[in-house]
């Protein structure tokens, strides 16, 4: 199975899709990650002896099996600017997750205080209220809305606000709405491609040398046929789908982190 396409590059910077469940980053378990195949293609285009010659760093994470557009640094220039970018909020990230419940609201926005258990990898999602400012956690804010709907399930547009680990998965598990697919946050049951139902589906940021503003849009995973009833324009299954905009403004994004 194809692990990823490429939406976007040119000499600073990359920008991928990754479609199978495979790590952004290599980790302990040592399955290949997005970044080590990225490398062995720029590798072999170099005609390089080895991947490990040619810089190339994630700016962004996501979940392994969370699909979508990921940011990649190919000089060390570009990745302390992406770094700030991140930082600084001035890259916005939008995801379309399918849920198994109809939120109501259709639109709206959920805070939450995000308290990570490390050794069983959850984050558990607590509304906020005036006596909880001293608790321990991180604050985590996202925006929703409804972006359409099959028979069964529904799709929301999601823009983060802040960037926390597993943000999404556990702020909309906690107002009802589990991702399908997603198990460890109440979904009913997996999905045969491995992945969650949760699309990193478009990313707006700056150039880091030239500072033109990009526009990318990830087509959504073809081996789920679930995704074809949500037509997001440049956001189709289908081949062509992807491609680059201009865009003006810009709103509060994401930080450097794994935020799925």
């Amino acid at each position: 199975m194809e692990q990823y396409r490429i939406l976007y590059e040119d000499e600073d910077i990359l920008i991928a899709d990754k479609l199978g469940a495979i790590p952004v980053q290599p980790e302990k378990t040592g399955d290949p990650s997005l970044q080590d195949l990225l490398r062995a293609e720029l590798a072999a285009r170099k005609a390089a002896p080895q991947a490990g010659e040619v810089f190339l760093e994630a700016a962004n994470r996501i979940d392994r099996r969370v699909s979508g557009a990921v940011v990649f640094a190919k000089t060390h220039r570009a990745l302390e600017t992406l770094d700030a970018d991140f930082r600084g909020k001035h890259i916005d990230k939008y995801y379309i997750a399918c849920v198994e419940h109809e939120p109501e609201p259709h639109e709206g926005r959920f805070e939450h205080r995000l308290v990570w258990d490390k050794r069983r990898n959850v984050v558990r999602a607590f509304r906020l209220a005036a006596k909880d400012e001293g608790n321990k956690g991180e604050r985590g804010i996202l925006e929703y809305r409804l972006a359409g709907a099959s028979e069964r399930y529904w799709f929301l547009e999601v823009k983060l606000i802040t960037g926390k680990h597993h943000q999404i998965r556990a702020q909309l598990a906690a107002e009802g709405l589990p991702i399908r697919g997603d198990i460890k946050y109440g979904a009913r049951r997996t999905n045969r491609n491995g992945l969650l139902m949760l699309h990193s589906y478009r990313i707006v940021l700056t150039q880091p040398r030239t500072r033109q503003t990009l526009d990318i849009v990830a087509p959504f995973p073809a081996t789920d046929p679930l995704w074809a009833a949500l037509a997001i324009p440049g956001a189709g299954s289908g081949p062509g789908q992807e491609g680059v905009a201009p865009h003006e403004g810009s709103d509060p994004g994401t930080t450097k982190s794994e935020i799925a």
